[in-house]
């Protein structure tokens, strides 16, 4: 993952005077061209990346390398489209999602997590949500993918870290235990709890030679 992954997700407080809150019906009276409209939403983001990447590369070489990097994508993709979770943006060995609910974001986070567990190489992530401010249409003005982006650092090999996910868990993903992460720039966090898939749910590879 890039030294600032949340690189084009604004998180302060936009800086036009003349910034108005939508209705959030979409029925509201007309505003003047210079005002710019904005409107508060609940969103949750996961970051997901590819642990020890660089080293995986030197090691095995950049063919190799690609290879992963075209698989972890294409299961991105696959397991996000099937959820209905949003790839927001890739960030070269990782990826940072958007969701309009916990649940499915979780859910896609663990299954993404649980393809790889038994490859040479390991995916981590991290997840959080809350208000944020929708600012021309595709920026999230907000402290929420910043909170997961510090997650994903955090995170062990093979590891989802999340904030705010209790209640909204699939049945088939379990709290492992509560841990603390003091994240740069922040501080020490909320408690967050460390996700895994429950070892009945975890797909089981056909053996050699079976279909």
């Amino acid at each position: 993952m890039s030294d600032n992954p949340t690189r084009g997700i604004r998180f302060g407080s936009p800086r036009n005077n003349h910034l108005h809150e939508a209705d959030g019906t979409g029925m509201g009276p007309p505003v003047p061209e210079w005002v710019e409209v904005s409107q508060t939403l609940d969103r949750w983001f996961a970051f997901i990346d590819i642990t020890g990447f660089t080293s995986y590369t030197e090691e095995h070489g950049t063919q190799a390398a690609l290879e992963v990097l075209a698989r972890f994508r294409s299961a991105v993709r696959q397991v996000t489209g099937r959820r209905g979770v949003r790839v927001l943006k890739w960030l070269g060995d990782g990826v940072m999602l958007v969701s309009t609910a916990p649940g499915p974001l979780t859910a896609a986070a663990c299954e993404v997590a649980t393809r790889f567990e038994h490859d040479p190489f390991d995916v981590h992530a991290g997840i959080a949500g809350g208000n944020v401010l929708l600012f021309e249409g595709d920026d999230y003005v907000g402290p929420s993918a910043n909170h997961a982006a510090r997650l994903c650092d955090a995170a062990g090999p093979g590891e989802v870290l999340a904030l705010d996910v209790v209640g909204h868990l699939p049945e088939w993903v379990q709290i492992d235990d509560t841990v603390v992460v003091n994240a740069d720039g922040i501080g020490e966090m909320r408690p967050a709890v460390r996700l895994s898939v429950k070892s009945e749910a975890r797909p089981v590879a056909p053996e050699s030679g079976v279909a």
